[in-house]
C-alpha cells in the first residue's frame, strides 16, 4: 500500500511540473517548434545562375579539346623525330657491327634477350615425350604420374635442365606446361 502513495505521488509532481513549463512557455512539455521553411530562391536569381554554369561548362569543353589536339600534335611532332633518329642512326650501327666496335646509341627494338625454342610434345603409353626442336640429345618422357602432381613443375624441371633457369630463359616452362596441357586434354 506504500507503494501505491508512492506511485500517485510521482504522478502528481510530474503533472505539476508539465504545468509549470506549459505556463512559462506557452506549450506543452515535449512540444517542439515546427520546421522553419527554407526559403526558395527566385527564378531570376535561378536563371542567371544555370547562365554562368553553362558558359563555365563551354569553356571545359572548349579547353579539354585544345589540350586533346596539342597531345596528339605532341605525338605527330615526337614520331616524326624518331623516324628520322632511327634513320640516320641506322646506318651508324650497321658499321659499328661491321667494325666490331660497341655504338654508344642506343633506342629502336631491342634485340630478344633469349634464344626462340620450340618443343616438340607427343602422347606415350607411359606418359609425355618432350623434345626441343633440332635437339635430339634433349627428348624426354615425362610419366603421367609426375604430370599429375604438377604439370607446371614437370615442365619448369625440363626446362631447367635442358635450356638453363627461368631468371635467364624467361617463361619457356610456361609455353611448355601450356603444350603438355594441351596434349593431355587431346584423345
Amino acid at each position: 500500500m506504500a507503494k501505491a502513495k508512492k506511485k500517485k505521488a510521482g504522478k502528481a509532481s510530474t503533472k505539476k511540473q508539465a504545468k509549470a513549463t506549459k505556463a512559462k512557455t506557452g506549450k506543452p512539455k515535449g512540444a517542439t517548434a515546427p520546421a522553419q521553411k527554407k526559403k526558395k530562391a527566385p527564378a531570376a536569381e535561378l536563371t542567371t545562375l544555370k547562365k554562368k554554369a553553362e558558359k563555365v561548362r563551354a569553356e571545359l569543353v572548349k579547353a579539354e579539346n585544345e589540350a586533346n589536339a596539342l597531345r596528339m600534335q605532341a605525338k605527330s611532332v615526337e614520331s616524326v623525330a624518331k623516324k628520322a633518329y632511327a634513320e640516320v642512326v641506322a646506318p651508324y650501327r650497321e658499321a659499328c657491327r661491321r667494325a666490331g666496335v660497341e655504338c654508344e646509341f642506343a633506342g629502336g627494338k631491342a634485340g630478344s634477350v633469349t634464344e626462340r625454342v620450340g618443343f616438340l610434345v607427343e602422347k606415350t603409353n607411359g606418359g609425355i615425350r618432350v623434345m626441343i626442336k633440332g635437339r635430339p640429345k634433349t627428348e624426354k618422357v615425362i610419366p603421367l604420374k609426375v604430370l599429375k602432381e604438377s604439370i607446371s613443375k614437370a615442365a619448369y624441371a625440363y626446362t631447367d635442365k635442358h635450356l638453363g633457369p627461368k631468371e635467364k630463359i624467361g617463361n619457356k616452362g610456361g609455353g611448355l606446361s601450356n603444350r603438355l596441357r594441351t596434349v593431355l586434354t587431346k584423345k
